[in-house]
């Protein structure tokens, strides 16, 4: 009997170091979805850049193996085929510099809608409203614009490559000269 309760005494507490370092190992991963036009889509670095419907400055997203793309319908979209101006709604994980989107909703382009309520304000008191909501597809100007920024990004990166091959080929003479 008394070998029985050691035997026993030993599985619960193996049961219960497993446990508790199941538990310690489970970490809290925060979603947070936000919703903007999108801008492009970087293949060599695998970011995209939205801009924010509530922030005036883009944001980038990495985007993994692990990251699903769908329409509103759910069905897959690929990156390349989402248009500058498409609207998303994107969850990620992260913060600051280091956004992972795990989720990217292509939505549907919404055409301008009136809502009006006609109940005349004398008979119930109350006053008549008209909501009009309207999302736009981008002007030619824009798309322009936006073509224009990723162009001067571009050559700012080939500069800044030249620049950083001149300081090797430099730093390379150098060395070869001190031998």
């Amino acid at each position: 009997m008394n070998t029985k309760m050691t035997t026993l005494g030993a599985a619960l507490l193996a049961i219960s170091c497993l446990w508790s370092s199941h538990t310690l190992a489970q970490t809290n991963t925060t979603v947070t979805t936000t919703n903007g036009a999108f801008t492009e889509y970087v293949p060599g670095s695998e970011t995209m850049v939205v801009r924010s419907e509530s922030d005036s400055s883009p944001l980038r997203y990495s985007v993994t193996k692990q990251t699903t793309i769908v329409d509103e319908a759910g069905g897959p979209v690929a990156i390349d085929r989402i248009s500058p101006g498409s609207s998303l709604s994107i969850q990620y994980t992260g913060s600051g510099d280091r956004l992972v989107a795990s989720r990217v909703v292509v939505r549907r382009a919404a055409t301008a809608t009136t809502a009006v309520t006609s109940v005349p304000p004398a008979e119930t008191g109350q006053q008549t409203n008209t909501t009009t909501t309207t999302t736009r597809a981008m002007t030619h100007e824009e798309k322009h614009a936006l073509k224009e920024e990723r162009e001067h990004r571009k050559k700012a990166a080939k500069e800044e490559i030249e620049h950083q091959k001149d300081a090797l080929e430099k730093a390379k003479d150098k060395l070869d000269d001190d031998d």
